[in-house]
């Protein structure tokens, strides 16, 4: 882990940290870091999936026929 130093809004973190019940500002930071990139891996496995999904029902479809409908 790495140490880095930043200016924090004290305002968001006391919010954050009353939402994720942590108790220091490392804690916070970490816990809400892991919690959106969570949130991003699950948003990209849905677009994924999603896009398998249209990709088959694509390959199923019968483009020529399709198009004269």
């Amino acid at each position: 882990m790495a140490k880095t130093l930043v200016d924090i809004d004290e305002e968001a973190l006391a919010l954050v940290m009353a939402e994720l019940g942590t108790s220091t500002k490392v804690e916070t930071v970490n816990r809400a870091l892991r919690e959106i990139a969570q949130r991003r891996q699950a948003r990209v496995a849905q677009f994924v999936k999603v896009a398998l999904l249209t990709a088959d029902r694509l390959a199923e479809t019968d483009v020529d026929q399709a198009a004269w409908r």
